[in-house]
């Protein structure tokens, strides 16, 4: 292992507990790395002190008070912005001091920003204190922005949808001009990084804690049982949901009268809890989802709009779960069409896969298998974090060289 490093981590909201895709990626980074001994200060946005007294066994922890909300008066007053909405609601001058009073009170090695939305503050720490400046790509927003607006026809929406985009690409690729290493999850995004930005790009994935999520007992699947997991809080995950329900379910039932599908995701919109359909089940939160996933016989991820990796994509394959999944919702990981999942994009060919995944129990069985030895062998936490420390220490030597 690397010499310990003093890193200051910077992120947009306490990543406990850590129940989507964002927060276990950066909960778990931390975690690892405070386990392989590393010193973590970590500043970011909140109020709830019982969360960060959580935090706080792994690092210290300080929390800006600060809305981050999308409310419709940001909406209005950024209309005159050159700045995307999604971007500029993170920029707080309370931030900036917190981040001066740090570094002024202790040396740190390095400081790690998860997320483009919190870059501007990595810009700063380089600008004002030297320090070498590592940016975690969760994924490349311009790329989740330009998807959810051609998703969305209606003129008036699909048109301030694409000029956030266009917006957001222009901020991405100015603030992509500043960290000393990018380290982005996939192949794709690092591509799309380096076309339009020289900075150096290591892919780190995300990934998976292998004894957390361990095999479960086939045994125990019910028939034609179908689950859809994911915060419906994120818009990509409601449009999912959506687009499933309208195009794919109805063919899927239509063929397979046992059906069974649960939606599992905090914050249910009414339309969706309004829908009458005895054979859908809207479970809304749920705190411990082995036993529903146990229940399930396939797992489907029918995202249109994302980037990135999908981190509970990874805890499927963990759980030896057969998984039917679009080209965006597969993207980024090492799984391969018919050998550790399936990937459909239409929606006939999409129900086409999960009455034969329904109907072959041990084709489910060979794809949980694959998927889980996949896992094991490329996307556990601790090389994660082994890769982040040698990304940090490329971050340093860039550093010095560039002010020796």
């Amino acid at each position: 292992m690397n010499k310990p490093l003093h890193i200051l981590q910077v992120c947009g909201r306490l990543p406990y507990p850590p129940l989507d895709g964002g927060a276990i990626g950066i909960y778990n980074i931390t975690r690892s790395l405070a386990r392989r001994g590393h010193r973590i200060t970590m500043a970011t946005f909140g109020t709830d002190e019982s969360r960060a007294e959580r935090m706080r066994e792994l690092c210290d922890v300080h929390l800006v008070h600060h809305d981050t909300s999308t409310r419709s008066r940001k909406i209005v007053l950024n209309l005159f912005s050159r700045f995307p909405v999604t971007m500029q609601k993170y920029q707080t001058p309370k931030m900036n001091a917190l981040l001066e009073s740090l570094c002024r009170e202790a040396r740190y090695d390095v400081v790690h920003v998860d997320h483009i939305h919190m870059s501007p503050y990595g810009a700063l720490l380089q600008e004002q204190f030297g320090l070498p400046y590592v940016l975690r790509e969760h994924n490349f927003e311009t790329i989740l922005h330009e998807r959810f607006a051609d998703a969305h026809q209606p003129p008036l929406l699909h048109a301030y949808l694409a000029m956030q985009a266009r917006r957001l690409r222009r901020f991405e690729t100015e603030q992509l001009a500043f960290p000393d290493v990018c380290t982005a999850i996939t192949d794709e995004d690092a591509g799309r990084i380096s076309e339009v930005s020289n900075v150096r790009v290591r892919v780190i994935p995300a990934g998976v804690d292998l004894e957390e999520f361990s095999p479960l007992d086939p045994n125990r699947e019910e028939a034609a049982h179908v689950t859809i997991i994911g915060s419906l809080r994120w818009q990509p995950n409601l449009d999912a949901v959506r687009w499933f329900l309208d195009n794919i379910w109805p063919l899927f039932k239509a063929q397979e009268s046992r059906a069974e599908l649960s939606i599992v995701g905090e914050s249910p919109p009414a339309w969706l809890k309004e829908r009458k359909d005895p054979s859908i089940h809207i479970h809304g939160f749920v705190e411990d989802l082995r036993d529903l996933i146990s229940r399930s016989t396939i797992l489907v991820v029918p995202l249109r709009i994302g980037g990135g990796m999908r981190i509970k994509l990874l805890e499927y394959f963990a759980l030896g779960k057969a998984v039917v999944a679009t080209p965006v919702g597969a993207e980024g990981n090492r799984g391969k069409d018919d050998v550790h999942l399936m990937i459909r994009e239409d929606p006939a060919s999409f129900a086409a896969a999960m009455l034969t995944l329904v109907q072959q129990p041990e084709k489910r069985r060979q794809l949980g298998a694959s998927a889980r030895a996949l896992v094991e062998q490329e996307y556990s936490w601790d090389v994660v974090a082994q890769q982040f420390e040698e990304a940090y220490n490329e971050a340093i030597a860039v550093r010095r060289g560039r002010t020796a």
